[in-house]
């Protein structure tokens, strides 16, 4: 996936809301898709503030095979620019210069566990055999306090091993109870580098008929645009790792109710059903204080049938890509 501009503002918004320091973890080497110019540029416009390392002195990359034929900086370089963090680089191999050789689907040293303060896996979880053992490592390299951002296919337009529903994140967060997990579907069309992004907040609890209700069941979109679930989640003093999520039908808590001869999924409620974990995560995440990655100013004028999903996934705005950037332009 590595990191384009869409997704630099996205990282660069998630330090805004609390910088990113101490040990920050890469799983692989991302191509980050700017050159030293724009990447100045994009600090100075999201963050408001001149970049820590000078213009000439940016690391350039040579080792991805993104950056090939192109003056691009590497993904330490670009952190560089907004923070003092450590980088360290998680692979299976040496490929692309890894310094830590381990397999997330295998036991991980115990030496690396709670090391980390913010974690970057970037299509990492796609392309590998046992997503689920990569995630449950992942979350044990994490600090207390710490961070993760996923970036992650959520669409069968790529030649990825998997493609996610958005409630697999926010699931297996909810049931190992971290302190926040906020879940996006980025959709574009075309190439991914040169198009517009739509953003869209997935929230599985929210108000119906006045009533505070959750939901957990993934909703359609469209199959034939691309898509990537974004996901940052924090974990917690209490935090597990090793809790897996039951899918929210086959939920024993789940009742059903006759509809015109069918059975109807009954959505939970608050506070009826306070003391379920999956309702109460959801309700911790939903009254984070961590702002929405989009501005509401950022809402482009999109088709109608890609506007809102459903209840639970609403599009929240779009990032362009550099030299397109007004949002009142139609599709």
């Amino acid at each position: 996936m590595g990191l384009p501009r869409q997704l630099a503002v996205a990282l660069l918004r998630e330090h805004r809301y609390r910088p990113i320091e101490g040990a920050l973890l890469s799983i692989g080497r991302q191509t980050a898709y700017l050159t030293p110019a724009q990447a100045c540029d994009l600090v100075i416009s999201e963050l408001g503030m001149p970049p820590l390392v000078e213009l000439g002195a940016i690391e350039l990359d040579s080792a991805t095979r993104g950056s090939f034929g192109q003056t691009l900086i590497t993904d330490r370089g670009f952190y560089s620019l907004f923070s003092r963090a450590k980088y360290r680089c998680l692979d299976v191999s040496e490929y692309e210069g890894a310094d830590i050789l381990a397999d997330l689907c295998g036991p991980i040293d115990s030496a690396l566990h709670g090391r980390f303060d913010f974690i970057i896996e970037g299509s990492c979880l796609d392309n590998i055999f046992d997503p689920a053992a990569a995630i449950r490592n992942l979350a044990r390299l994490l600090k207390p306090g710490g961070r993760i951002l996923h970036i992650d296919r959520a669409s069968r337009r790529h030649n990825d091993y998997v493609a996610f529903a958005l409630s697999w994140f926010h699931d297996f967060y909810a049931i190992n109870e971290f302190a926040d997990c906020q879940v996006y579907l980025a959709q574009w069309d075309g190439e991914r580098l040169q198009a517009r992004w739509d953003f869209y907040h997935y929230e599985p609890l929210g108000l119906r008929d006045g009533q505070l209700t959750y939901f957990g069941q993934d909703c359609w979109y469209n199959p034939w645009r691309d898509a990537v679930a974004v996901v940052i989640a924090e974990k917690g003093n209490s935090s597990t790792c090793d809790r897996s999520p039951v899918q929210f039908e086959y939920r024993p808590t789940i009742r059903f109710e006759d509809r015109n001869g069918r059975p109807e999924i009954v959505p939970q409620a608050y506070p009826r059903d306070a003391g379920d974990i999956y309702v109460s995560s959801a309700l911790r995440f939903h009254r984070s204080d961590r702002p929405l990655l989009l501005k509401p100013h950022e809402k482009a004028a999109i088709l109608p049938e890609i506007l809102h999903y459903s209840p639970e996934t609403v599009y929240c705005g779009s990032i362009f890509p550099a030299g397109n950037q007004n949002p009142s332009d139609p599709t």
